[in-house]
């Protein structure tokens, strides 16, 4: 029988990670201080961190840390420490993106689990074996799989699949977008995205005329998979997660509480069925206009994107019937409860909003609300964006609750035997399993203890009633066996205090168990460096070579072409290679080459293979998928800037999949006027162009398989920098 799914759930605090455990979660991730793609959400201090891990597995919870941005060569030292203390207190997991780091770290702590972010960009069964060589135990795969797709990893291999099922989504696929950092100067795969995805755009067709589209045409709608879950736990998936560690405390225990009644109901029963109370509560916490099930059963085209507003919609509650003249009073038709104390907001003409102080019921249906100050007309939709009785709800479930005390719901069952015989010691057994481990200690006190029962005897009833009284313990009371002689008195006082040792003592065995000796940390310079793609022009489709002439200073350069149209289109791409003076022309699979190019390649390996041979012998590839499997078949394989090398670590990790060299990171390039991708999607927007808020434009480019979106912001200066001077050119 396949090993139950867990529910992962996000924490941004402490608060949170509260929230998390007594709502029911399996495990928990986090962010650290440093080296955290959330680095502006709460995060966790290291006391605290200590802290929350011991909590924990207290609990039978494990918990994540996030370590899940790019690793500069100079700060892999200070990275590698934090994994040290972070192996010490006993975390279950690291998650990572940067390979160069998970090269040392296995190195390091080969007994310290990893989990490949879902920004390592893993979207097939070649890329997870890929990941499992590089000794990562899970993978969490890219947002934009469907079912079908999750199902074939599943089958094929025994590596542990973690699953996004419910969040925020990013449109680019994770681990590749460059909109924050060219646009703001904020790197997301150094934690600090400013979320360019979540704003304004204007749509334009070829000739640069408004397209009808969204007004946010760029920011998807929350995902939500709680009819799935099921299946996704059938068919062998690790691991649920949910997305959110910006998230309040008061989503993390509705979302949490709502899907753990589900998962639980499933492997009970084998089925369930949600309810619309339940649909109704996740929706109130937080929505973007709906809820997607993203690419879960094919692409969802334009229904993947919230429309007009990006940020929390909240359930509709009604509709505007007129606003009372000179006041900030209005008079709505409810088709819900309202209570003192909801927060709504008019989406009209005007958006605006603010917590109800002010309720009266009116003849006709009708109810009178205020205080909202905005200008509203009849039929304008309102919305409940938040629920005072929800939020309190939650809040009950983790508020007047600490790491160290509190009136706690999630409690580990601990076992006890109890043995008091005349001329003995009294003896306390207290055992406990968590995590498949074992734990029991034994607690003794004195035989002079045991007195000869004058009026009331000690019962086996009052003996069991002290021993279940845990307080705010991390325990509560299982099985219990008794065994004393009859007509005997034992002082309430021993009992008691046997039980208080006993539990301080388990408590201090389970976390001895979990935390790790510290590990000496010795650090190989590196003296790898990466590709500089001086000469080289980079095009995203062939067409735009084929354009240039010999007045373009394409002489001595190299082409880098995608491999579809390199394989299709060789004689003629070879042929005006030779008309331009190109130096050779070099063939790439893209950093993200789910669907129509990976399917040609798998159909075409050998041809592909033969065709290189006859030209450069080189391929670049950006994805970590294909790189073994052209290396075995002889190819020079030189890393393409998908695969994020930002520093001489991560070549040494790639080399162990049969990379020659590599080309870095678009993170390292700094030059502002280069046409560099800014973003990859499986979701493609309607025209040509974007226009941002300050006049900048972005161009919407297919890739050479037609089945995914390229953003490209325009080159404020022309092409025509000299080969061989300023690196790599990228050509629209």
């Amino acid at each position: 029988m396949k090993k139950k799914c867990e529910l992962l759930i996000p924490a941004g605090g402490v608060n949170q990670f509260i929230a998390a455990v007594e709502n029911g979660a399996d495990a928990v991730y986090l962010g650290g201080k440093v080296f955290n793609a959330r680095i502006n959400a709460g995060n966790f201090e290291n006391e605290d961190l200590k802290k929350v891990v011991d909590f924990a597995h207290l609990r039978g919870v494990k918990v994540y840390v996030t370590m899940n941005t790019l690793i500069l060569d100079e700060e892999m030292s200070k990275a590698l420490q934090y994994a040290g203390f972070l192996y010490k207190i006993g975390v279950d997991a690291l998650i990572i993106q940067d390979i160069g780091f998970a090269y040392e770290v296995r190195k390091i702590f080969p007994d310290f689990p990893m989990h490949l972010s879902t920004q390592g960009s893993v979207y097939n069964l070649e890329g997870v074996l890929a990941a499992k060589k590089m000794g990562f135990e899970r993978v969490v795969l890219a947002r934009e799989l469907s079912f079908d797709e999750i199902d074939e990893i599943a089958k094929n291999d025994d590596t542990e699949l973690e699953v996004f099922v419910h969040g925020a989504l990013c449109l680019c696929y994770s681990g590749q977008c460059q909109m924050s950092r060219y646009f703001g100067g904020r790197s997301g795969n150094r934690g600090q995205c400013a979320q360019p995805c979540r704003l304004p755009y204007k749509v334009l067709d070829e000739d640069f005329r408004l397209v009808d589209s969204f007004k946010y045409p760029l920011s998807p709608k929350d995902l939500c998979l709680i009819d799935q879950i099921g299946d996704l736990a059938k068919i062998g998936v690790a691991s649920l997660k949910v997305e959110g560690r910006m998230k309040s405390a008061e989503y993390v225990a509705v979302v949490t509480r709502i899907y753990r009644k589900y998962l639980d109901e499933y492997y009970e029963k084998g089925w369930y069925q949600v309810s619309d109370e339940d649909r109704h509560q996740l929706m109130q916490i937080f929505n973007r206009g709906g809820f997607t099930q993203g690419y879960y059963w094919g692409d969802p085209e334009q229904q993947l994107i919230s429309g007009d507003i990006p940020k929390h919609r909240g359930v509709k509650l009604g509709k505007v019937i007129k606003q009372v003249q000179g006041t900030s009073l209005i008079d709505v038709k409810l088709y819900r409860k309202l209570s003192i104390g909801d927060g709504v907001e008019i989406q009209g003409r005007e958006v605006f909003g603010n917590i109800v102080t002010y309720i009266k019921p009116l003849k006709g249906g009708l109810t009178r609300i205020g205080d909202l100050k905005g200008r509203t007309v009849h039929g304008d939709i309102l919305y409940q964006i938040s629920s005072k009785e929800q939020l309190k709800e939650a809040k009950e479930t983790y508020s007047n609750v600490t790491l160290s005390e509190g009136k706690y719901m999630r409690k580990t069952p601990v076992n006890m035997e109890f043995h008091g015989q005349f001329g003995k010691h009294l003896t306390l057994k207290i055992t406990c399993c968590i995590e498949k481990r074992n734990f029991a200690v034994v607690i003794e006190d004195e035989p002079d203890l045991i007195q000869k029962a004058f009026n009331k005897a000690t019962s086996e009833e009052d003996i069991r009633k002290q021993l279940g009284k845990m307080g705010n313990t991390p325990f509560m009371l299982g099985k219990v066996g008794i065994c004393v002689d009859n007509d005997i008195m034992i002082p309430i006082s021993s009992i008691n205090d046997m039980r208080r040792r006993g539990i301080s003592e388990l408590e201090n065995e389970i976390k001895k168990a979990y935390h790790r000796e510290d590990k000496k940390i010795l650090i190989e310079n590196t003296n790898y460096e990466t590709l500089s793609g001086n000469g080289e022009f980079y095009f995203y489709n062939t067409d735009t070579m084929v354009e240039m002439d010999k007045e373009d200073r394409l002489n001595g350069a190299v082409a880098v072409l995608p491999i579809i149209d390199f394989i299709s289109d060789n004689d003629k791409i070879t042929q005006k290679a030779i008309e331009l003076g190109m130096k050779e022309v070099i063939p790439y699979i893209g950093n993200i080459s789910k669907g129509k190019e990976d399917q040609f390649i798998r159909e075409n390996f050998e041809l592909i293979v033969e065709t290189i041979r006859k030209s450069s012998g080189k391929i670049y590839i950006g994805n970590i998928c294909w790189i073994e499997k052209f290396a075995k078949a002889g190819i020079t394989v030189l890393g393409d800037f998908g695969l994020n090398i930002f520093n001489g670590f991560a070549i040494k990790g790639y080399m162990e999949l049969g990379m020659h060299k590599g080309y870095g990171s678009l993170e390292c390039i700094e030059d502002r006027e280069q046409q560099f991708p800014l973003m990859i999607s499986q979701h493609i927007t309607k025209g040509e162009w974007l226009i941002d808020r300050r006049g900048q434009k972005i161009a919407i480019k297919k890739n050479a398989a037609k089945d995914k979106m390229i953003l490209v912001a325009e080159n404020r200066i022309k092409n025509d920098k000299e080969p061989g001077t300023e690196g790599r050119v990228y050509m629209i």
